[in-house]
């Protein structure tokens, strides 16, 4: 599912960011899978819209979050961790004294949760249904009789 359609992103890099939203966002049991979204999706586009640079970049930052683990001591690499293991690891980071790292760590754990958070089915789930605050925002205008 993640290397079909991926206009920016390589397959290994589609799954390291799968596996690194996973880890940050926790979603199961109670809402769907970073698999059943389109948070994968979402971050492709996010990165064919950005400019070379920055794209670059974050492609950098997701290789070296797929690496950190083994470096830090956790003995694997991030996608052969297991979910404890990687969510371990991810607090460990945040926690950490460093405050470059912790700053590039929100860059990316930011971009995580926008990709997974703004699935349409996921915002459903915890009780943000945009269509309707769209009708609702017509309905006003309308009563209001504005543009």
């Amino acid at each position: 599912m993640i290397a079909h359609g991926l206009r920016a992103l390589t397959p290994r890099e589609a799954s390291i960011f799968a596996c690194f939203a996973d880890a940050v966002v926790a979603p199961e049991p109670k809402l769907p899978a970073v698999r059943a979204t389109d948070a994968v999706a979402f971050f492709d586009d996010w990165m064919v819209r950005s400019p070379r640079a920055n794209r670059v970049g974050m492609r950098a930052l997701l290789y070296v979050i797929e690496l950190a683990p083994l470096l830090t001591g956790s003995g694997s690499r991030l996608r052969r961790l297991d979910r404890d293991a990687r969510t371990e690891w991810v607090e460990a980071v945040q926690r950490n004294r460093n405050p470059h790292l912790r700053l590039l760590w929100k860059l990316v754990k930011g971009a995580a949760q926008l990709a997974y958070y703004g699935d349409d089915r996921v915002m459903l789930t915890v009780g943000y249904d945009p269509d309707a605050n769209v009708s609702r925002g017509r309905e006003l205008r309308a009563r209001e009789g504005r543009p």
